[in-house]
C-alpha cells in the first residue's frame, strides 16, 4: 500500500451496512478498518426485527447452520386495524416458508449485529469499537479518511454507514439537511414470554415465528405498530412520523402507552414481561429523497441512503441495509483497482446499486412514502373498516340484506367519500 493510507477502505459504522460491505471486501483480500461508535456493533441497537430475502445467505452460505444467526424463522404474517374499540386481523399462514432458505427470520439486532461482525472479523476486516468519527480528511476535493478526536485515518475510500442520522453525508456534501417529515421515530421494547408459550399463543411450530403490522389507533399519527417473535421474547413496538408527532405537539411515549392499552395489544403482551427499551430514529424519505450516494473518495449506504422500504405490506430495511453493504463492496473492490477515486469512478457503485433488488423496489415504490402520510390512513380506514366487519357480523334478529348492498349502505354513511376515492386512486398509483 502506498504510505499515505492507512487502509484501503474505511467504514464509518458496524451496523448491517458497514458489516456487509467490511465482509464483502475482506473476502476479496482488501485492507478495511470498520470504525463504530459503540462498545461493540450492535452495542446501539436493540430488540429484534424482521429480515427477508436471500442475501444473508449470499453472504454467509448455509447460515441457518449456526443457532446465533436468526431468532426464528417466519411462517406466519399478520396485518391489523386497530379502531377504538375493534380490530381486524388478516392472518396469513404460510408453511412452505420453514424451508431453507427461508423467506425471512427474526432476529435480535444486538446478536446479529455481533454474530455478523465476527464473520467479517473472521474474513480479514478490522473493527475498531468506541470510536466516534466526528469529520472528514479532505485533500482538496476529495475524501481521504476519517478523524475521531484528535486522531486522523486516511483511506484510498471512505464508506459512510452511520444511519439515519447522516451527519457525515452532509459534510460530504452529498446532502442537505432533511426535513422532520421524512423521518420517523421508532420505539422498541422487548418482552419476555417462554418459548413454549410463544408457541401457544400464535399456533407455531418449533422454530416458527411471526411477524404482526398493526395500523390505527395511534392519534392519526402516520406509522404504526409491530410485534415480532423470538425464541423465548417477543419485539414490540410503535412507529411515528417525527413532523405530525411535532405538529400535533403530543408526547411520544404517551402516544405509545396509549397505544399499549388497546385490547388487541394487551392480548400481545399477556404475561410478558418488558426487558428492555430503546428509541430511534428511522428514515422515510424512500426513493425520492436519497441522497447523492457517492462522491470523491466516498460511498453511502444502508439508512445513511436512506434505504428503508415501507409499502404498507412490505416493511423491510434490514435487507436493503445488507444489498447496498454488499454491492459498495464489489464496486469498490473495482474501484480500487483503477487506482482513481473520484467520483467518475465512484459512480460505479450507484450503476451497479440499480441492478439490485434494494434500489429497484424503492424505485418501483417511491410513491408510497407520499401516500403513507395520508391521515385517512391511520383514522378513517381502521375506523371504516373494523365497524364494517361488526356490522356484517352483528346478528340483531333481522333478516339480513345481501353483504354487497350492507357494505356499500355502511361506506356511505361514514361519508367522506371524495377522500376514499382519493385515497383509493393513490393506493392503485403508490402499490
Amino acid at each position: 500500500m502506498s504510505e499515505e493510507f492507512d487502509f484501503d477502505v474505511a467504514i464509518v459504522g458496524a451496523g448491517p451496512a458497514g458489516i456487509s460491505a467490511a465482509l464483502t471486501l475482506a473476502k476479496a483480500g482488501i485492507e478495511t478498518v470498520v470504525l463504530e461508535r459503540g462498545q461493540y456493533s450492535g452495542a446501539k441497537n436493540v430488540s429484534g426485527a424482521a429480515l427477508y430475502g436471500p442475501i444473508l445467505n449470499e453472504l454467509v452460505p448455509n447460515y441457518w447452520e449456526d443457532e446465533n444467526s436468526f431468532e426464528r424463522y417466519l411462517t406466519t404474517k399478520k396485518i391489523t386495524l386497530l379502531s377504538e374499540s375493534k380490530s381486524v386481523t388478516i392472518d396469513a399462514d404460510l408453511r412452505n416458508f420453514n424451508q431453507v432458505p427461508y423467506n425471512g427470520v427474526t432476529v435480535i439486532r444486538p446478536k446479529f449485529d455481533r454474530w455478523l461482525a465476527d464473520k467479517a472479523e473472521e474474513a480479514g476486516a478490522m473493527i475498531l469499537p468506541d470510536t466516534m468519527v466526528e469529520d472528514l480528511v479532505w485533500n482538496d476535493k476529495q475524501i481521504v479518511g476519517v478523524k475521531s478526536g484528535e486522531e486522523v485515518l486516511k483511506a484510498k475510500l471512505v464508506i459512510i454507514a452511520e444511519g439515519a442520522n447522516n451527519i457525515l453525508v452532509e459534510k460530504a456534501k452529498l446532502a442537505k439537511k432533511p426535513k422532520p417529515r421524512h423521518f420517523a421515530l421508532g420505539m422498541k421494547e422487548t418482552y419476555k414470554l417462554p418459548k413454549k408459550k410463544i408457541e401457544e399463543r400464535f399456533h407455531l411450530d418449533d422454530n416458527e415465528g411471526m411477524s404482526n403490522e398493526i395500523l390505527g389507533y395511534s392519534k392519526g399519527i402516520p406509522g404504526g405498530g409491530f410485534y415480532y417473535t423470538n425464541k423465548d421474547t417477543v419485539s414490540f413496538g410503535l412507529i411515528l412520523n417525527m413532523d405530525v408527532l411535532t405538529k400535533k405537539k403530543l408526547k411520544a411515549p404517551e402516544v405509545f402507552e396509549e397505544f399499549k392499552e388497546h385490547s388487541y395489544i394487551k392480548k400481545l403482551l399477556k404475561d410478558a414481561k418488558m426487558i428492555e427499551y430503546s428509541a430511534h430514529i428511522i428514515p422515510e424519505g424512500g426513493f425520492k429523497h436519497m441522497p447523492k450516494l457517492y462522491g470523491n473518495g466516498v460511498l453511502v449506504v444502508g439508512d445513511a441512503a436512506s434505504m428503508v422500504l415501507n409499502a404498507g405490506l412490505y416493511i423491510e430495511g434490514i435487507n436493503f441495509a445488507l444489498e447496498s453493504g454488499k454491492v459498495a463492496g464489489e464496486a469498490a473492490i473495482e474501484i480500487l483497482q483503477t487506482n482513481n477515486y473520484t467520483k467518475k469512478q465512484t459512480k460505479l457503485y450507484k450503476k451497479k446499486l440499480k441492478e439490485s433488488f434494494a434500489y429497484k423496489d424503492l424505485k418501483t415504490f417511491k410513491r408510497a412514502s407520499h401516500f403513507l402520510e395520508n391521515k385517512m390512513m391511520f383514522t378513517y380506514v381502521p375506523d371504516l373498516l373494523t365497524g364494517l366487519f361488526e356490522k356484517l357480523l352483528r346478528n340483531n334478529g333481522y333478516p339480513r340484506k345481501r353483504i354487497v348492498t350492507s357494505a356499500i349502505g355502511y361506506v356511505f354513511k361514514k361519508g367522506k367519500l371524495f377522500g376514499l376515492i382519493k385515497l383509493l386512486i393513490g393506493a392503485v398509483r403508490s402499490l
